[in-house]
């Protein structure tokens, strides 16, 4: 066997030992790179997570805000209601105390005028009747001069 040939078997070892120690490097390199886009990609999740986190406590504050917003407007509108409802009241109660007030004095003018037309009524009844009896008076006698 010539030497070449014994030194064949050597180097093909040591070429394959060589090519396993680069498979190595670059399997290495590879798992390091992969290793590195997991924790890229787990900090792009957290960092996304907490973009959302933060947009949904944003929107609830919002919303709190705009319903306690709402409850408080309900608040005033009620309270506005109510003291427009006793404002009215209030006026209708005054409307019917001037109506009231303004019928009594009528009924009292009507009384009035009804006893003043009784009483002129009473005395035109008493003058026709003394009219009345002075007439017959005078035919008497003019019946007894006759």
């Amino acid at each position: 066997m010539p030497p070449d040939t014994q030194l064949d078997p050597l180097l093909q070892a040591q070429e394959e030992n060589r090519q396993l120690r680069t498979t190595i490097v670059e399997m290495r390199a590879a798992l390091e790179a992969l290793e590195s886009e997991k924790q890229q990609a787990v900090q792009n999740t957290a960092q996304l997570a907490a973009r959302e986190v933060a947009h949904l406590r944003d929107t609830v504050s919002a919303m709190r805000e705009q319903l306690e917003n709402l409850e408080h407007e309900k608040r005033q509108a009620l309270q506005q209601a109510a003291a427009d409802a006793h404002n009215d009241a209030q006026g209708y109660i005054a409307t019917i105390r001037a109506q009231r007030q303004e019928m009594e004095s009528m009924i009292e003018v009507h009384s009035a005028t009804v006893q003043q037309l009784r009483r002129e009524a009473s005395d035109q009844h008493r003058l026709l009747e003394q009219t009345i009896a002075a007439l017959h008076q005078e035919l008497e006698a003019r019946r007894g001069h006759s």
